[in-house]
């Protein structure tokens, strides 16, 4: 039995361990002991991935991410600036 697995994780963070997952959907080796209990989390979003399949599945998720905007151009702001405030009037006597 090898002592680690590949476990996706559908959603980018951390476990308790300590193991981070960088982006959403990514693989990382972890002990299978604790690939065990995590895949038994309800909900928990883990899942063992077979190593004949991990980058092709790596890949699909990759190219499933939207694109990353273009560098934009910078541009004048459009914002104005705030209004000059009247000089406090006299108080009144």
């Amino acid at each position: 039995m090898p002592d680690m697995v590949n476990v996706r994780k559908s959603h980018a963070g951390t476990d308790s361990a300590g193991h981070t997952w960088p982006t959403d959907g990514a693989v990382i080796a972890v002990p299978v002991a604790h690939a065990l209990m995590l895949v038994r989390i309800p909900d928990g979003g883990f899942a063992i991935i077979e190593n004949a399949s991990v980058q092709a599945e790596t890949e699909a998720v990759e190219t499933a991410k939207p694109p990353e905007p273009a560098d934009k151009e910078s541009k004048p702001s459009t914002a104005r600036a705030p209004r000059a405030k009247p000089e406090d009037p006299a108080p009144a006597k």
